[in-house]
């Protein structure tokens, strides 16, 4: 099956992941299929040995009872172990449940009930230690870690280490396989993908073979170069979220993309500085840290190479200008910027390990224009997508070369896929790669999907040019006591233009004006602060800072010239301590959770519409 001439999604109908898996394997045997580093070294693992791992552990899942259809979920930080399981799991003919490693006891509690998973796959004792404490591990038939140096012993009757669970299993790969194949179909629920839960509690987006690989291959449709050419990536992000899912399990088996798996996703930024990838997606947090670390190394050369980088980004303004008007670039221009970008610009890529990408995308949030700006001008065609959980890959993405900021681009150059706004706004989406509906919930299902068409919950803008640009969840939506509907994330993405802001939750449901939650850039900031005030040591010490609040009011104010007046936010308060998954304000993929936020953060927004300070706005809240 030649599976990398394939140009639709539709193509994919009768295709299933084992199928794929063998092929591979006939194929390209002693072709790298991924690398794991240990101890220091990267190991590479050929199609052979990949497919024999698998083969083998499904055996031993069909020998402990696993049958057809039956749950097993995995909870495990980034590695090949966690792929194996994946894998393991699906040609086993189950149903593999993602669980983000960063998840509560009673997080997991509700993952492993819901899904009724009769196997839990756990990456560490750490996250045996999670499961245990969940209430729901006894009922479990093996809880087994994936660790390969785990030695626990008599933790419970249940828990079995990944090398013991396997022994004396011994297949025959490719018979395995070969029958595994034939009883799948394209149509077989093969995973359970939890969506964040930025609001309420986490849906199970059921996904099937064609919902997995259809969604991976749509990422191919405007990125052409990945079907031609062999491709090193990451895989940083939890391996439950959905791009690290296609980049380690499916996209690999559609075309010549080789992953590599770091010590622990802790470590991505060395990995990535280690691998040199050459294809890249993460949400815009990540661009903004790293641009942030090499603007560190900017501002603390020597005068001489401040004055070289200044006169380079002059030539790469001029540069990007040519290139994003249209027509045919200035030949001098484009030379002078050719030469800044390998004497200048690669070699701070390279401080990051930005210097051989060839493909690069942001999603899950909107990209500021500035920071967009900023990578393209040394040399990265940074471009955006959208796409979520329930239709695994994108729809929409910028195709034009050096894209402007601001839009998530067109739908994709593929008949199968279809996009359709409604009256309201929202974005409606079908095609081969759709989820099925949400597990144990006919109810949400029947809202999302109708006649087809999966309703995003987004609202969306086309331009006059036919781009489509994000303007927010349609049920984020702020409704003022003054009668006015705004949209939070269009204000937090105008915050966040700033350099020294990561992140901004915009409140004011029910009340008369807009305040925000300011979360500062760690980096950036403590640059700023520390060479102003000695007395600033720590993060926390920042939101206590006079000058900081300064510093963050201006910023606010440059903000909230380019907004509305209803727009603009009246109070500001800078958190304490960063936003993360580990405090429930972040989901694992780095979206805010507002409920939660407001909780943790209560006696902040409590303050910011106390009294006094609702006598000093009552005169700007007036029409």
């Amino acid at each position: 099956m030649d599976v990398e001439s394939i140009t639709s999604g539709a193509q994919l109908v009768d295709v299933t992941i084992p199928q794929l898996l063998s092929a591979r394997r006939a194929e390209r045997p002693e072709a790298v299929a991924y690398k794991q580093k240990r101890r220091g070294e990267w190991i590479a693992v050929t199609w052979r040995q990949y497919s024999d791992q698998v083969a083998n552990l499904a055996a031993a899942l069909q020998k402990s009872g696993f049958a057809h259809g039956d749950r097993a979920a995995i909870m495990g930080d980034v590695s090949q172990e966690w792929l194996l399981a994946d894998m393991a799991t699906i040609c086993a003919g189950g149903v593999m449940v993602g669980v983000y490693f960063t998840s509560s006891p009673e997080e997991v509690g509700y993952y492993l009930s819901d899904s009724s998973a009769s196997f839990v796959f756990v990456g560490s004792e750490l996250q045996l230690g999670i499961v245990l404490a969940s209430g729901q591990a006894e009922k479990a038939r093996k809880i087994i870690v994936l660790d390969p140096e785990w030695n626990g012993a008599d933790v419970a009757a249940n828990v079995v280490s990944l090398r013991t669970f396997c022994e004396g299993i011994s297949v025959d790969a490719d018979g395995f396989l070969r029958k595994q194949a034939g009883q799948a179909t394209a149509s077989d629920l093969v995973s359970i993908g939890y969506t964040s839960g930025t609001t309420g509690f986490p849906k199970g987006a059921m996904l099937t073979h064609l919902s997995l690989l259809a969604g991976a291959h749509s990422v191919t449709t405007f990125t052409p170069r990945m079907r031609s050419d062999t491709h090193r990536v990451v895989v940083h992000l939890p391996m439950s979220h959905t791009v690290a899912r296609a980049q380690a399990t499916t996209l690999p088996l559609l075309v010549r993309m080789v992953p590599h798996f770091g010590e622990t996703s802790m470590e991505f930024a060395q990995t990535i500085k280690d691998v040199k990838p050459t294809y890249f997606t993460a949400p815009p947090r990540f661009y903004q840290r790293f641009a942030t670390q090499i603007l560190s190394k900017v501002h603390s050369a020597s005068a001489k190479q401040k004055q070289a980088y200044q006169f380079a980004m002059t030539i790469a303004r001029k540069a990007l200008d040519d290139r994003q008007a249209g027509g045919t670039p200035d030949p001098l221009i484009s030379a002078l910027f050719a030469v800044c970008q390998d004497q200048i610009f690669r070699p701070l890529l390279a401080e990051v390990g930005f210097e051989e990408l060839a493909i690069t995308y942001t999603s899950s949030a909107a990209m500021p224009s500035e920071l967009m700006s900023l990578w393209q001008l040394w040399g990265l065609q940074l471009k955006e997508c959208y796409g979520q959980t329930e239709l695994v890959g994108a729809n929409l993405v910028q195709m034009a070369e050096w894209p402007e900021a601001g839009t998530v681009g067109v739908p994709v150059h593929d008949a199968a896929w279809e996009t359709a706004v409604l009256e309201d706004g929202e974005m409606i989406v079908r095609g081969p790669g759709l989820f099925i509906g949400y597990w144990n919930k006919p109810e949400e299902t029947k809202s999302a999907l109708r006649e087809g068409w999966l309703y995003t919950g987004d609202i969306v803008d086309i331009g006059p040019t036919g781009l489509f640009k994000l303007v927010d969840r349609k049920k984020e939506i702020i409704n003022t006591s003054n009668g006015k509907s705004i949209s939070p994330t269009q204000i937090e993405n105008e915050v966040r233009h700033s350099p020294f802001i990561s992140e901004a939750a915009v409140i004011g449901e029910g009340k008369k004006y807009l305040t925000a939650l300011i979360e500062v850039d760690a980096v950036a900031t403590m640059e700023w602060a520390r060479s102003r005030d000695l007395q600033i040591a720590q993060y926390g010490d920042l939101a206590n800072s006079e000058i900081v609040v300064r510093m963050i009011e201006a910023e606010i104010g440059k903000a909230n010239s380019r907004l509305a007046r209803a727009e603009q936010i009246k109070a500001f308060r800078i958190l304490p301590e960063e936003l993360s998954p580990e405090n429930g304000v972040m989901t694992p993929t780095r979206k805010k959770r507002r409920k939660q936020i407001i909780e943790r953060y209560r006696s902040l927004v409590d303050s910011l519409y106390d009294d006094s300070e609702d006598d000093l706005v009552k005169a700007e809240v007036k029409e």
